[in-house]
């Protein structure tokens, strides 16, 4: 599957219908920071652990529309695969450019708080190295700036900024990933997925 494929499961608009057909009030971008965030530890994380973490997270006992679910699938294994394959073609899922750069700015932040949750819910206990523990740290301050960043103006310097911090979380949990699994350029989990 190509790698713009592989990113239109990660789309923000996607996710935020799946939550809005499920009524779920939880934020599309939390849940794949999760995602991301218990990839990056070193942990597995199978695909029907995945799903009841999905579950845990929405709040929800059943999925509504077989697409939502399916939807959840391709997160995971679209993420997994660009993790894996040595593209550095992660992107976070957040609002896309279209949208005021506040909305954006939030959703990075809801991403950031998932990526740590994420990262906690692992229970990786190895030792961290300086690296790891100073992008845990930036990655809770961005977590931490979400009333700034609702309260984000459109000008060129903050577009700049928030450009530079998404593409700051992007690398990291990446490089965070790449630290404890081997890179694979001829992966395709969504080639495997088998699970009912």
């Amino acid at each position: 599957m190509s790698t713009e494929m592989l990113k239109d499961a990660l789309d923000f608009d996607l996710l935020a219908d799946v939550f809005v057909t499920e009524s779920i009030v939880a934020s599309p971008s939390e849940l794949h920071g999760q995602l991301c965030g218990y990839l990056a530890s070193g942990v597995t994380l199978l695909l029907e652990d995945w799903l009841t973490m999905v579950a845990e997270f929405c709040d929800i006992e059943e999925w509504k529309d077989d697409a939502s679910r399916s939807a959840m699938v391709a997160l995971y294994t679209s993420t997994l695969t660009l993790l894996q394959n040595g593209e550095f073609a992660l992107v976070p899922s957040i609002c896309d450019e279209d949208a005021a750069l506040s909305e954006r700015g939030t959703t990075l932040s809801q991403w950031a708080h998932g990526f740590l949750a994420g990262y906690g819910l692992s229970g990786q206990k190895n030792a961290l190295s300086d690296e790891t523990k100073q992008i845990l740290r930036d990655v809770a301050n961005i977590s931490a700036m979400q009333a700034d960043m609702q309260a984000l103006e459109d000008s060129n310097d903050n577009e700049a900024d928030l450009t530079e911090l998404v593409e700051y979380v992007r690398l990291s949990a990446m490089m965070m990933y790449t630290e404890y699994h081997e890179i694979n350029p001829d992966v395709d989990h969504t080639q495997k997925t088998t699970f009912h």
